[in-house]
C-alpha cells in the first residue's frame, strides 16, 4: 500500500453491512492498515450519542496528537450522519488537517430541498471541506449545479470481481433477485404488489427472491398472500457463501429504489455478469444501461416493467448479452483501481517532496 495511506484517518461505520460500511470493509480488505475509527453505532437513544461523544474525542485526540495523520476522510449519508460528520470536518480543519468529505447517500438532494433555511449551512460546510466525493457524474453535476460547489470529484464504489462464469438457464422461467433494506424507499413492496398481477408472474414464470433486513415482519406478513404461489421467498440477511451462491443462479439482479446514490449490490451483481432492472435514480444510469446491460424505469412507474419482461421472454439471449456486458463495464470498480483514485486525491491534497 503506498505509504500515502498511512497519513489518512477514515471515519465512518465499522462491521457494519451494507452501504456505507459495504465501502470500509472493502477498503479494509484491500488497503492494508487502515486507520479507522467508527463514529456510528447500533444502539440506539443515549447509548448512540455516548458513542458519537466518545469517538468525537477518540479522532480529536489523534489529530492533536498524531503528526503523522494529515487528512480525515469522512463517510457520510444524510441526516444525522451529515450532522456527526460535518462537527468532525470542522474541528479537523480547525486542526489544521485536509478534510474530504464522502457522500454516499441517495437521498441527499431530498435532505437538502427540505433543509429550508439550513440550505446555507450545508452549502458553507462543504464548501470549506478540502474536496467533496460524490459517487457519481450525475452527483456530481448536482452539487456543482445546486449547491455551487467547486471541489467535487467524482470516485465510485469498490467491488471484487471473480472470474465470470457461462451463463445457462434453458426453462422459460427467470429468477430475479433483490438485496437490499427491506423498507418502502427500496420499492421492494410495490415490486411485490406488482409482481402479483403480472401474468408472467401469474404463469409461474418469474420467481423472486429477496435477501436484506429492515422491515422483516412487515414483509413476512405480505408473503402469506395466497395470490403469489409461493413465487417470492425471503432469504433474510445473506452475505459471503450465501451471497455468492444467490448471485451465481439469478438470471437478472432488480432495485426499483426511490433514491440511490451508486448502489453496491447492483455493482456485485455486475461483477457476477448478471443483466439489472433498475430505477432512473441517484448513480444508476452511470452503471446502468437500457438495451446494453439491463434496463431502466421511472421510479414508481412499474407498469414500464411490462414491456420489460416482453422483452426477456421474447428473447432470452438479451440476458446472456447484457450480463456480459455488465461484467466488462464494472470492471472500472475494481479495488485497485478506486485505491488509484484515492492515492491521486490525497497525494493532491498532502504533497509528498
Amino acid at each position: 500500500m503506498s505509504t500515502i495511506f498511512k497519513k489518512v484517518l477514515y471515519v465512518g461505520p465499522v462491521n457494519e453491512f451494507g452501504g456505507i460500511g459495504s465501502v470500509i470493509n472493502m477498503y479494509a480488505k484491500h488497503f492494508d492498515e487502515l486507520n479507522l475509527v467508527s463514529t456510528s453505532s447500533n444502539e440506539a437513544g443515549v447509548d448512540k450519542l455516548f458513542h458519537f461523544i466518545n469517538s468525537f474525542f477518540k479522532i480529536s485526540y489523534i489529530c492533536i496528537t498524531n503528526s503523522d495523520i494529515r487528512i480525515l476522510h469522512l463517510h457520510s449519508a444524510a441526516k444525522g450522519s451529515f450532522i456527526r460528520k460535518s462537527l468532525i470536518g470542522l474541528t479537523g480543519k480547525l486542526l489544521n488537517k485536509k478534510v474530504v468529505f464522502h457522500i454516499h447517500s441517495g437521498s441527499f438532494e431530498s435532505y437538502y430541498k427540505k433543509a429550508g433555511f439550513f440550505q446555507f449551512l450545508i452549502q458553507f460546510i462543504l464548501y470549506n471541506m478540502d474536496t467533496v466525493i460524490c459517487l457519481s457524474e450525475q452527483w456530481k453535476h448536482f452539487y456543482q449545479e445546486k449547491l455551487g460547489l467547486e471541489n467535487v470529484v467524482v470516485i465510485g464504489n469498490p467491488v471484487e470481481i471473480p472470474e465470470l462464469l457461462d451463463y445457462q438457464n434453458d426453462t422459460n422461467r427467470i429468477q430475479l433477485l433483490f438485496l437490499g433494506k427491506i423498507c418502502d424507499n427500496k420499492g421492494i413492496f410495490d415490486l411485490i404488489e406488482y409482481l402479483r398481477l403480472n401474468s408472467y408472474f401469474l404463469n409461474n414464470q418469474i420467481e423472486l427472491l429477496i435477501g436484506g433486513d429492515g422491515e422483516v415482519e412487515r414483509l413476512k406478513q405480505k408473503l402469506n398472500d395466497p395470490n403469489l404461489n409461493n413465487n417470492i421467498q425471503y432469504c433474510g440477511w445473506v452475505q459471503e457463501d450465501f451471497k455468492v451462491q444467490l448471485l451465481s443462479n439469478c438470471d437478472v439482479y432488480i432495485l426499483p429504489s426511490y433514491f440511490e446514490g451508486l448502489p453496491v449490490s447492483i455493482l456485485e451483481a455486475m461483477a457476477f455478469g448478471k443483466p439489472i432492472i433498475a430505477t432512473n435514480v441517484g448513480g444508476v444510469p452511470s452503471i446502468v444501461q437500457n438495451n446494453h446491460n439491463g434496463w431502466l424505469f421511472n421510479p414508481g412507474s412499474f407498469k414500464e416493467l411490462d414491456t420489460i419482461f416482453e422483452q426477456i421472454f421474447e428473447k432470452r439471449e438479451r440476458l446472456t448479452n447484457y450480463g456480459k456486458s455488465s461484467y466488462i463495464q464494472v470492471s472500472q470498480y475494481a479495488p485497485e483501481l478506486i485505491q488509484q483514485d484515492l492515492t491521486n486525491l490525497y497525494q493532491k491534497l498532502v504533497p509528498t517532496t
